[in-house]
């Protein structure tokens, strides 16, 4: 071979050659990780999208139609309207449905309501004509109320998601229609502390979905799909309007008080209301702005007078062959508390997940700090911070000294809000250990209670408490209310809800007197005349909570006296009341029967079989008109309205993400694909080393010549 400029002809060759291969290995490694990258980008912008819960910036009033354009919804608005009388509230809500376009629509709303809300009335306004609404078995409401959208009839549909969760569906709005669906329920309030506290809520937190995202079922809504955990997903994640797209769906309040003794207070806490008081204890409220967005919790409170403070009610309604009775006792005030009070055991549970940032993360970290301050050497305590994943401080409850206090104060100064929020994985580190113990053991969870499987974790609370009791501290401007208040009854505690960082060192203080108060045990009520009365089992009462128990009797057999008996602080407690003195009252019917549906669902989560449960609460639904996990309200025209060449519009209309609440677009809403996303990331990591190998100079195999 001939020689060029002195180098050997063939080695020239040979080098020719392995750069070219170099360069086509690079060429394709790097083609594969490009893909990698883009592959894994699409797939996490799709699966966050779908996290999200849609197009975070399609706005609320503009909703996507079959063929995927964005065309006007349906516009809500939302009048309510409380009578108040004695421990008793009934409710009207009128939801406003208007539809600005020529299209016939379907609207869709998911919305909230008080967890102990009895609803069982359903009107639906239609101009000049009204329609009543009937109680059906769930599964024939929503054959009847398809059957009328198919033919062109208007209808509604009321069923419940949740004890304070609820769907409205209106079939058939016309162009420029507005139909008014009317929604009433009875409750009762809640006395606490020396105070009647009545809520409404106006906004649902957005629902942490945990478990693998299955096939989506239903009408698409840009709802979250349905997983193995939480298999009603679709059903209670609905879209929402983020706070820089404007507010939706405004609220009018109105409320008649009958209070029934002169009141040393009367507070709107967090909505400013005029009153007016009228004679008789009698008042009557309205909201200074007229109206506001539905995007924080309403709570009126009011307090008795001195010497005015209720010691015992009984209120009475006569339907048919029965009697019902609502009772309400308080047992005398708890003791100053003893300095030298008894050690304990207090594990506080934190939620810093996603759904807590803004407002609610900071008056988590604030209460917790107050609970941290009223340790004394002596006690045992853990914090256990979780999101995603969770995250206790010590491996086991520690003693209270001057090592581990400062610690867990910097450990909670430096909580931040972040991911998801997988609940049950916390709890099950708190309620593990010994099922006994010689202290006084106490669990304390804060949390905005913003999770889809709540009965899978109500069941661990149920089979993992031991002696233990848990006290839950809703956090933040809506949170949610009916797991929080069923936790803490199966745990044998009680409910704090802060809705505002001002409350933070009141209502902290006085959980904290509870937690160190005499607890009042073992209580058992003796009604004459062989009562059916409900909760039969009467959980444990702190300081300043009253007893509360329904009752139905035959109709003449309601004589004698009603015996509750109890321990306090280990002596034996008791107390008569006369059942003859029942002040009338409307409602109370309703009222019973939502506390036995309320019972026997208690019993479905610790384990009663679904069919006994089912046709128990069908029995009773059925027979006072209730709605409920089993039954629904339907309201349906008899005159078909829609031409029937004309297709509806299936619209979900959005809520509002609740006030304080930041960060929305970027919460996680159901569990993330971890396996798939490792696998991906060990690929990428795989394209990128052999990459960098062969970017790296090939020693040459060449010879120069001589």
């Amino acid at each position: 071979m001939p020689q060029v400029d002195g180098i050997d002809g063939n080695s020239v060759l040979r080098r020719e050659w392995r750069q070219l291969g170099r360069l086509a290995l690079e060429s394709l490694a790097t083609g594969f990780f490009v893909s990698l990258v883009l592959a894994l980008a699409v797939f996490i912008a799709s699966f966050e999208a779908q996290a999200a819960g849609g197009d975070p910036g399609q706005g609320a009033l503009l909703l996507r139609e079959a063929a995927g354009t964005p065309t006007q919804a349906p516009l809500l608005a939302t009048d309510v309207h409380m009578d108040v009388s004695g421990m008793v509230a009934r409710v009207r809500v009128s939801q406003r449905f208007a539809n600005p376009t020529a299209q016939w629509r379907e609207g869709v709303y998911v919305f909230p309501l008080p967890e102990k809300a009895a609803v069982d009335h359903l009107t639906m306004h239609i101009g000049e004509r009204l329609i009543e609404g009937q109680i059906k078995e769930r599964a024939e409401a929503r054959r009847n109320y398809e059957n009328a959208k198919t033919e062109g009839r208007r209808a509604t549909l009321v069923e419940q998601e949740r004890p304070n969760m609820f769907t409205t569906n209106l079939a058939n709005i016309g162009p420029n229609e507005e139909i008014v669906v009317a929604i009433e329920y009875e409750e009762t309030l809640r006395y606490d502390e020396g105070s009647f506290r009545l809520r409404f809520p106006l906004a649902i937190t957005p629902r942490y979905i945990p478990g693998p995202p299955g096939a989506k079922a239903g009408d698409d809504h840009d709802t979250m799909p349905p997983t193995g955990q939480v298999p009603d997903a679709d059903r209670i994640s609905p879209p929402y309007r983020t706070a820089d797209e404007g507010i939706l769906n405004p609220v009018t309040i109105a409320i008649d008080l009958d209070a029934g003794f002169p009141l040393s207070r009367l507070t709107s806490t967090y909505h400013a209301m005029n009153v007016e008081e009228l004679p008789g204890n009698r008042f009557r409220l309205v909201l200074t702005s007229g109206k506001v967005p539905a995007a924080r919790d309403f709570e009126l409170v009011w307090t008795p007078d001195v010497g005015a403070a209720p010691g015992a009610a009984l209120f009475t309604e006569t339907r048919g062959t029965k009697t019902y009775a609502l009772l309400m006792a308080l047992p005398p005030s708890a003791p100053e508390v003893l300095t030298t009070r008894a050690p304990r055991e207090v594990t506080y549970i934190i939620d810093t997940s996603g759904s807590m940032e803004g407002v609610s993360i900071a008056q988590a970290r604030e209460a917790l700090g107050l609970a941290l301050d009223r340790l004394l050497p002596g006690d045992r305590f853990n914090v256990i911070e979780f999101n995603s994943v969770s995250t206790p401080l010590f491996p086991a409850p520690m003693p209270v000294d001057s090592a581990t206090l400062p610690r867990a104060k910097k450990f909670v100064a430096g909580l931040r809000a972040r991911g998801g929020t997988e609940m049950l994985p916390a709890l099950m580190v708190a309620l593990a250990g010994e099922p006994e113990s010689s202290l006084v053991r106490q669990v304390v969870f804060l949390t905005d209670g913003a999770v889809g499987n709540e009965d899978e974790i109500l069941r661990l609370v149920h089979d993992q408490l031991g002696d233990r009791r848990l006290f839950t501290v809703g956090i933040g401007p809506s949170p949610n209310t009916f797991f929080l208040t069923k936790a803490a009854q199966f745990g044998r505690g009680t409910f704090t809800f802060i809705g505002d960082v001002r409350e933070v060192k009141e209502k902290m203080s006085a959980l904290l007197r509870k937690l160190e108060s005499p607890v009042l045990t073992d209580i058992a009520i003796e009604w004459p005349g062989g009562a059916d009365a409900w909760p039969q089992r009467v959980p444990d009462l702190y300081a300043g909570e009253p007893v509360v128990v329904m009752a139905q009797f035959p109709v003449g057999t309601m004589q004698g006296n009603v015996a509750i008996s109890g321990k306090r602080s280990g002596a034996a407690w008791h107390a008569l009341l006369p059942v003859g003195d029942g002040a009338p009252a409307a409602g109370v019917a309703v009222l019973w029967a939502r506390a036995k549906i309320d019972a026997l669902m208690d019993a479905g989560r610790q384990g009663a079989p679904e069919a006994n449960t089912r046709d128990a609460v069908l029995d009773i639904a059925l027979t006072h008109h209730l709605v409920s996990k089993y039954t629904s309200l339907v309201a349906v025209d008899v005159t078909p309205s829609k031409p029937a060449n004309v297709d509806t519009v299936n619209t979900a209309l959005p809520g509002n993400v609740p006030e304080g609440l930041t960060g929305f677009d970027q919460l996680p809403r159901t569990a993330t694909p971890g396996a798939l996303l490792i696998v991906l990331g060990t690929l990428l990591l795989i394209s990128a080393a052999a990459v960098a190998g062969l970017s790296r100079p090939l020693r040459s195999s060449t010879t120069r010549g001589v």
